[in-house]
């Protein structure tokens, strides 16, 4: 139960984290005491253990292996928690540093009564939720001053207000003068203020060369120095004030000194400067207010800092003793220094997106008699003397570096070695022949052997109705556009186009992402999509009134006049007004917030996206094909690009080249359109030849996108899927060797898809020189090549596995091509250009695609119990038994996988950030992942958790936690995976439906269950 509530706590965290901040998060769990004490709680039981089953037998040897690991790791985790620390360096250019900010805060109070100085400094665990967490005392002399937090506002902006104790009168004024523009300023009682020209003396004795201001406790008054004109903002008579008389001081009354314009916006009776979190564009300060107290003296104090700032000091004085106290992250001085002779930024061409980013440095140990120079970029550490350094972020002006600073040898040494072990153990109980993993696959054998002897047939009959075959519906429409050249289109489609982030691709890539979001479909009125978009760029007018922007809504179908799920781009504007019709309605929908969005908002957003990718097609924003003839590395030119700085020559042939290729194409002049075409690809070659890829690679890519090998086999495994399902049911109850073959002939298809499947990703690897696993479609494709993967190598043992898992298979791909997920081929962000992404990335994401076939198994078999009656409940537990093993089998190396993977990215996280583990939702959700699924195949060892039921119910709904981590984290929680920003989406209505029909499928298997109790011979009782 230790492992859930372990779970448990560090899943609440991250949503903890999201709504109050990563300060609350490790405030409240992370680094609270009680976690602590959690942790050495599974630290003893997992010891005990060691004893109680006695692990350190040689049977036992790898189980002893992974609870030896587990408590190394924790014990990393303890010297990096309590000992180790880290910290920010932040360099600008020809600047020599040798200091850092330590990563943790603090209070720091430094005392003087004249006769001694005292310091003293306390690490804060203040936020959100913990507003009070700070209290200390310190002495001098023979006083005690004590400090408590009373109020913490991270991102703090100083206001001012009323407040209960201690306060003083305020006014606050806006004045102008001349063309100064309009400026707040706050006036305290008994001080002097100068605004612009004119001194103002507030509450001090009478000074006659200054406008003087007093508060008699029920009135506010003032007294010029010289007159002062006023106007009342309520259009009230204007009046004249005289020197040398009191008249009243009034609210939004326009008061004119001379050339000085102020107009009173606040008064506070009892005011006192206050901190409220800022709601507006920019990054303040955290703040928190103490109390400082020492008998009955007492004194409110705002201390201005936080995580990475050195904090503000304030001076004060309380009971004859004076105080300096700060509130920031610490200085640590280092026995060495870094000079930055210079940061350096590069681009992917033509595009603001960093491809990589670096720091140029010398290190200087005057001790040791050091001065080399480094260079430290993302993924390249510069180690020495036990510190990381990491390259971390930098400044906006691109003259200053920020690196984070690690000294954690020890703990990362131990956590690394730990891992080394965990690994290992797990690798060898996958062959050791006293291991779980081999009893299940004897068990298996075994359960083969009995199912396969005949002893009971029975005929299912079963009858399918109502399958119906749909086809894609075709819209004629009203406009007329003469179909392009197929041979010219396909010729167009070769040219290479530049894309926002700089990545060079194809046309043809180009034209199959804009037609799919425009229509979601691949091919129109008998047009493939180079066709279409070559015709909308060459006949912009008539391609205006041809229906090519799916609207699926009936509401938005009535609003815009149209009878049909396509509407053309003049559908949706007003030819009258001259005006977009669905604008009020996307206004609206745009203001709402995503939860509060109804289907009708999220279709008028999806309109609204395609009606601008048509307009940038129509004006040709999207077509930059022309490379700069000055440097290729610069944004290439489109139709509607603006060209500086170029020659008079190349000035015309850009301006004129693809317009007159565009003209020719509308008139059907083949001959000059074609002799165009071949002039943009010469001059490609001969500007952009040093940034062009191979040949070789786009004509692969434009093979890729016309196969769509992923969309085409997600329908093939489909229909392979349902019809092995229907053919394994059948002979769940009747032996028939006919069958068997036909099943047999689907698995070679499924095998086939399967080569096809790897091909498709080996070339999309190639294309985009990078793994294929990099987003969320590319992740996707390869979860489902995985989980294909997992159903053949248990195959042998179960046709149902391979038929689940092809069906299972067929579903994902499915997802990966809904209208949210999206196919482009992109470059690579700089943390992610790491052989890490290769190794870290594939194997957790590999385990999703055997924890997905644990689940699938899980629901068959609760399908199985609740098919059982009397007379087939014996052999129907056979089936069970021989799918529940597989099932664990699968399980245990999902978790296997999915354990090696999450360290793996702690490893990564270390080389780039300097931190092996920093409780980011997305790993801390693979660890409540690792977690669950722990607990799952334990839960043999805990009375009334045994059982077949058990196992399959549980590996059903433990892979929400994998769902969680995979797509709950990147659209509902904030973090460095995360595709959350502000509020999260809503929840889609199936995921309703889904727990529903698990639930009332769960009932039913277990009121089965227990009913043929008696019958049964369960795989996880056979221990």
């Amino acid at each position: 139960m230790l492992i859930l509530i372990f779970a448990a706590s560090i899943g609440v965290a991250t949503f903890i984290e999201n709504d109050y901040g990563p300060t609350a998060a490790k405030a409240v769990v992370y680094n609270a005491v009680w976690f602590d004490i959690l942790l050495i709680l599974l630290a003893i039981n997992m010891v005990a253990n060691v004893f109680i089953y006695k692990m350190y037998t040689k049977e036992k040897f790898t189980i002893f292996l992974f609870h030896i690991s587990f408590l190394i790791v924790l014990l990393g985790a303890g010297i990096t928690r309590f000992i180790s620390y880290e910290g920010m360096m932040h360099i600008r250019e020809g600047e020599t540093v040798n200091t850092i900010l330590s990563d943790k805060v603090y209070i720091e109070v430094e005392l003087n009564d004249n006769n001694q100085t005292v310091t003293h400094s306390e690490s804060t665990k203040l936020s959100i939720l913990t507003s009070t967490a700070y209290k200390d005392k310190v002495s001098i002399g023979d006083k005690t001053f004590r400090f408590k937090s009373v109020k913490y506002v991270p991102n703090a902006q100083e206001v001012i207000t009323n407040v209960k104790e201690g306060g003083v009168p305020y006014i606050i004024v806006v004045a102008s003068q001349g063309s100064s523009g309009r400026q707040t300023f706050s006036m305290k009682h008994q001080n002097r203020s100068r605004i612009g020209s004119v001194i103002f003396n507030f509450g001090y004795n009478f000074d006659s060369t200054a406008v003087n201001l007093r508060y008699s406790g029920s009135k506010l008054e003032i007294n010029p120095k010289d007159t002062i004109y006023t106007m009342s903002m309520a259009g009230d008579a204007n009046d004249t004030l005289l020197p040398g008389t009191w008249y009243p001081f009034e609210l939004r009354k326009l008061y004119t000194i001379g050339s000085l314009n102020i107009v009173m916006t606040n008064f506070y009776a009892r005011g006192g400067k206050d901190f409220v979190p800022n709601q507006g564009e920019g990054t303040y300060m955290d703040a928190v207010v103490i109390e400082v107290s020492s008998g009955d003296s007492k004194k409110i104090v705002g201390l201005r800092g936080g995580k990475g700032y050195a904090g503000q000091p304030q001076h004060f004085s309380l009971d004859g003793v004076n105080f300096k106290m700060t509130y920031g992250s610490r200085e640590i001085v280092l026995p060495f220094a870094l000079k930055l002779n210079d940061f350096q930024l590069e681009h992917y061409p033509g595009s603001k997106s960093p491809s990589s980013y670096a720091s140029e440095v010398t290190l200087i140990d005057k001790e040791k008699g050091v001065e080399r120079p480094y260079r430290i970029f993302m993924n390249n550490v510069l180690n020495y003397r036990s510190y990381r350094f990491f390259q971390s972020s930098y400044d906006m002006d691109e003259m200053g570096t920020v690196l984070s600073v690690n000294h954690d040898w020890w703990g990362t040494t131990f956590t690394y070695i730990g891992y080394a072990l965990m690994a290992l153990g797990m690798f060898a109980s996958l062959f050791i022949k006293s291991s779980r993993f081999t009893k299940l696959g004897e068990s298996l054998r075994q359960s083969i052997a009995k199912i396969r002897s005949g002893t009971v047939a029975l005929v299912l009959l079963l009858s399918f109705s109502g399958l119906t075959a749909f086809g894609q519906h075709t819209h004629a429409g009203p406009g007329e556009a003469t179909a392009v050249d197929k041979e010219l289109a396909a010729d167009f489609g070769r040219l290479l186009v530049q894309s926002h982030d700089g990545r060079l691709k194809p046309i043809n890539t180009l034209s199959s992402e804009i037609l799919r979001k425009l229509a979601r479909k691949n091919k129109m009125f008998g047009m493939n999509s180079d066709q279409v978009l070559l015709g909308m760029l060459s006949d912009p007018l008539a391609w205006q009134q041809m229906p090519v922007i799916k609207v699926k809504n009936k509401e938005i179908q009535k609003i815009l006049g149209v009878d049909e799920k396509y509407a053309s781009y003049l559908d949706l504007i007003n030819m009258e007004k001259g005006s977009y019709k669905l604008s009020d309605y996307v206004s609206k929908a745009y203001a709402r917030k995503p939860a509060q969005r109804d289907m009708f908002d999220k279709d008028l957003i999806k309109i609204d996206e395609r009606l601008n990718i048509s307009y940038l097609v129509f004006t040709g924003e999207f077509l930059k094909i022309l490379p700069n003839p000055t440097d290729s590395h610069a944004p290439w030119f489109s139709p509607a690009s603006h060209m500086h700085g170029l020659s008079a020559e190349d000035s015309s042939f850009v301006s004129a080249i693809i317009p007159n290729f565009l003209n020719s194409v509308k008139e059907g002049d083949l001959g000059m359109a074609k002799q165009l075409l071949s002039g943009i690809a010469a001059y490609q070659k001969q500007y952009g030849s040093d940034i062009l890829p191979p040949e070789s690679k786009t004509n692969m890519e434009i093979t890729y996108n016309r196969m769509m090998i992923f969309d085409n086999l997600g329908k093939l495994y489909g229909l392979l899927g349902l019809i092995m399902i229907i053919l394994v049911f059948i002979d769940l109850f009747r032996n028939s060797k006919t069958l068997r073959l036909i099943i047999k002939g689907m698995v070679v298809l499924v095998i086939i898809g399967f080569v096809l499947q790897t091909a498709g990703l080996g070339i999309r690897w190639y294309i985009s020189g990078h793994a294929p696993w990099s987003d969320g479609y590319e992740s996707l494709i390869y979860i489902a090549w995985v989980t294909l993967l997992a159903g053949l190598i248990f195959s042998r043992r179960s046709n149902m596995t391979i038929a689940a898992t092809t069906i299972l298979t067929s579903i994902i791909l499915m997802v990966a091509h809904l209208s949210w997920m999206d196919p482009e081929i992109t470059n690579l962000v700089p943390v992610l250009k790491s052989y890490w992404l290769t190794i870290h990335v594939s194997i957790i994401t590999a385990s999703y695609g055997f924890l997905a076939l644990g689940m699938l198994l899980g629901f068959f078999n609760l399908l199985l119990m609740i098919l059982k009656t009397s007379k087939n409940a014996e052999m129907l537990e056979l089936r069970i038994n021989n799918l529940t093993a597989i099932n664990e089998r699968a399980l245990t190396i999902g978790l296997y996988m999915l354990t090696i993977g999450t360290f793996l990215g702690g490893v990564w996280a270390n080389e780039s950030w300097g931190r092996y583990w920093g409780w980011d939702p997305k790993e801390t959700w693979a660890l409540v992942s690792v977690l669950v699924y722990s607990f799952i195949l334990h839960m043999r060892f805990i009375p009334g958790l045994k059982g077949n039921y058990v196992l399959n119910f549980a590996s059903l709904i433990g892979y929400f936690s994998i769902l969680m981590t995979y797509f709950g984290v990147n659209y509902y929680l904030s973090g460095l995976h995360s595709y959350a920003s502000g509020d999260p989406v809503p929840v889609p209505d199936f995921v309703y439906y889904t727990v529903a029909v698990i639930i009332v499928i769960a009932i039913w298997a277990y009121v089965k269950e227990r009913k043929y109790l008696s019958t049964k011979t369960s795989v996880q009782e056979a221990d």
